[in-house]
Parts: C-alpha cells; sequence; structure tokens
C-alpha cells in the first residue's frame, strides 16, 4: 500500500502535472504496449513514467540487448524511476522534459515512444512541443502510444501522423483512450 498512497499523495499535490490519482490498469498497460515489437525494439522512449508502473512492464518484456530512457520531470517520480534503473541497467532515467529528448537522442532513432503525459492538462504550445519531440525521434514506421481520459486532441494527432487508430479501455480508473500512431 505505501506505493499506492505515495503516488496518490504526489498525484494530488501535483495534479496538473501527474493528470490522475490512480496508477494505469493491467488492461490499459496491455493497450498502451500492444504497438511494441518487443523482438525488435533497441531503443524505447517513454515520457512521465510517473512512479514507474508501465517501466516496469517494459522492461520486464524488453529484449536483453535494448534500450529504455524514460523523462519524468516531477522529482518524487523521478527518485522511483532512478530506482529502478539501478537495478536494471537497461534503463536510463532522465529528470526533466519530455522534450529534452530532441536534445539527447539522434533524430529518426526511437522504434517506440510510450507516453503517460497529461497531455489534456497541457496548453497548445506545450502539446506541439511534445508531439515535435516525438517527431524529431521516432524512426520512420515507429509507433507512438499515447493514453488520455478524452478524445479533445483526436485532431491535433491526425494533424500530425497519418496514422491514428484509438484504443478504449473501459477497466481504468477513469477509462482511458489510447492513440496509436505511426510515424511517416
Amino acid at each position: 500500500m505505501g506505493k499506492r498512497w505515495k503516488f496518490f499523495k504526489e498525484s494530488v499535490r501535483h495534479f496538473w502535472q501527474v493528470g490522475t490519482l490512480m496508477h494505469s490498469s493491467r488492461y490499459l498497460v496491455g493497450s498502451l504496449l500492444a504497438d511494441v515489437d518487443f523482438s525488435e525494439a533497441r531503443l524505447i522512449v517513454e515520457f512521465g513514467p510517473g512512479s514507474g508502473y508501465v517501466t516496469r512492464e517494459i522492461l520486464r518484456r524488453m529484449r536483453p540487448d535494448a534500450r529504455l530512457i524514460s523523462f519524468e520531470l516531477n522529482a518524487v517520480f523521478y527518485e522511483e524511476i532512478k530506482s529502478i534503473a539501478e537495478t536494471d541497467p537497461r534503463l536510463t532515467a532522465v529528470h526533466g522534459s519530455a522534450t529534452l529528448a530532441a536534445t539527447m537522442l539522434e533524430p529518426r532513432s526511437v522504434d517506440n515512444i510510450v507516453s503517460g503525459l497529461p497531455m489534456g492538462n497541457f496548453g497548445r504550445r506545450t502539446k506541439l512541443a511534445v508531439l515535435g519531440t516525438v517527431q524529431a525521434i521516432l524512426k520512420p514506421g515507429g509507433h507512438f502510444s499515447q493514453f488520455q481520459y478524452s478524445l479533445l486532441d483526436y485532431r491535433l494527432m491526425k494533424r500530425h501522423f497519418e496514422t491514428v487508430r484509438l484504443g478504449y479501455t473501459p477497466l481504468n480508473f477513469p477509462p482511458a483512450f489510447v492513440y496509436k500512431c505511426v510515424s511517416e
């Protein structure tokens, strides 16, 4: 119960940054990771890992020679991700905004991006910066998965990606949509 309580407290304290009060359900995690080809992916990036629930599942499924780089802005959650990285050398924890990925990684070098960022809480400028980062680092044919609790950004996603599929996970609190986008 300690990790759940810690997550809840941090979520209440920084709701606009975290965007939810509870961990994602295993059903949402399954939908979020459904398009990741773990047998082929060598470099996966995670935006907004929170306390690492999705991070741990990515690591569990990843190849031994693959890398995961997780960008977390919240200091408390960053410490959680850093502690996971200390036990698994495939993970690199970065304390900072997801947009740092564009300056840290080679252009078009990332196989998959998995995002738990609360895009619905962001202004247009921030959303465009995040999506610009995704387009800058994602390989052609690479997959970007972003979950949200509304469909407000569907048009925005369609403007940035030719292929956008929607998944819906009713067995999550609250129920969530997963934008499944493919880079050109």
